[in-house]
C-alpha cells in the first residue's frame, strides 16, 4: 500500500484488530525513523496512533487539507 498519498489528508483508518481511527493523517518514512515498515499516524482528538504499514487493513480519505 502507498503511505504516502495519505499524508496531510483527513482519513478514517482501521487495523487488523478493526479498530478504527479518524483525523488528520502523518505519513513516516521507514528510512527516516529507522523503522521496519512505513507507518501512518493520526491525529485523533488531543492524540497520536501510529499504525505501521503491517497492522493497516484499511485507510480511506474524508478530505484534503488545503
Amino acid at each position: 500500500m502507498e503511505l504516502r498519498k495519505f499524508n496531510n489528508k483527513v482519513v478514517t483508518m482501521t487495523d487488523v484488530d478493526n479498530q478504527t481511527f479518524e483525523g488528520i493523517c502523518l505519513f513516516e518514512d521507514k528510512d527516516t525513523f529507522d523503522e521496519e515498515y512505513d507507518a501512518l499516524s493520526v491525529k485523533t482528538g488531543l492524540r497520536w496512533t501510529r499504525l505501521f504499514e503491517n497492522e493497516i487493513l484499511n485507510v480511506e480519505i474524508i478530505k484534503k487539507i488545503n
